[in-house]
C-alpha cells in the first residue's frame, strides 16, 4: 500500500467546516528515518512551555530520545511488544505528569499533561512531523528512569511520515482502517 493510500484513508470526513489541519492529523505507525532537528525540537518544546494550565503550574517534562543514543535503548526498551514499530521512528518522546507541586498535591497534573501533549503533537504537525502518542509501555520500569517526582505517563514516537510500501503487512493492516469517531461528544444543556 503506498502512503499517498493511507493518508487518503486516514483523513477525518466530516461535514463541517473544521480546519484541515485537524481533519488530516493521525498516528502512524511508518517513520521516514531523517532525524528531528535540534531547532524544530526547541520550537515543540517551546510551544509546549506556553500550554495552559491550572494554576499555570505546568507540571509536566519530557524525556526526549534520538534514534541511535542510549537514552533512545533506554526508551525503546520499555514498549511493549505489540509497538515494536515505535523503535523505527527517529525520536521517542516520555511524558510524565508532576503530581506535587508549589500549592501541594496537585489533582489536575494529568490533564495538564495530556494538554502539553497535544500542544507538542499539534506544533509537531505544523512543522511537518507526525506523532503516535502510546500507553503500552512498561510504567514501572520507566520511573527507574526518571526524577523520583515525576510519573511516566505517556510515550510518543515522532518523525516525518515514513514509505508504508516498505512497511511490513502487519502495520499495513492496522494503518489501513480508516478512523473511527463518535458521532456524539457534547450535549447542550
Amino acid at each position: 500500500m503506498k502512503t499517498q493510500d493511507i493518508l487518503k484513508i486516514k483523513e477525518n470526513k466530516t461535514n463541517l467546516n473544521i480546519t484541515p489541519f485537524f481533519k488530516q492529523r493521525f498516528s502512524p505507525r511508518v517513520f521516514s528515518s531523517e532525524q528531528v532537528s535540534d531547532n524544530d525540537l526547541k520550537i515543540i518544546f517551546e510551544a509546549v512551555r506556553w500550554t495552559p494550565s491550572s494554576f499555570n503550574q505546568q507540571p509536566w517534562y519530557f524525556y526526549v530520545a534520538k534514534k541511535g543514543s542510549q537514552g533512545f535503548d533506554k526508551l525503546s526498551s520499555l514498549l511493549v511488544d505489540g509497538n515494536f514499530w515505535a523503535k523505527e521512528a527517529p525520536i521517542l518522546i516520555l511524558g510524565c505528569f508532576i503530581k506535587n507541586g508549589q500549592y501541594g498535591e496537585n489533582y489536575y497534573a494529568q490533564y495538564d499533561l495530556g494538554q502539553a501533549v497535544a500542544t507538542l503533537v499539534y506544533q509537531a504537525q505544523i512543522l511537518g512531523y507526525y506523532s503516535h502518542q502510546m500507553a503500552g509501555f512498561d510504567h514501572e520500569k520507566a520511573k527507574t528512569l526518571v526524577d523520583e517526582n515525576y510519573t511516566p505517563w505517556v510515550m510518543i514516537a515522532m518523525g516525518r511520515l515514513g514509505d508504508y510500501e516498505k512497511a511490513p503487512q502487519a502495520i499495513i493492516t492496522m494503518d489501513e482502517k480508516p478512523p473511527q469517531r463518535k458521532d456524539k461528544v457534547y450535549e447542550i444543556i
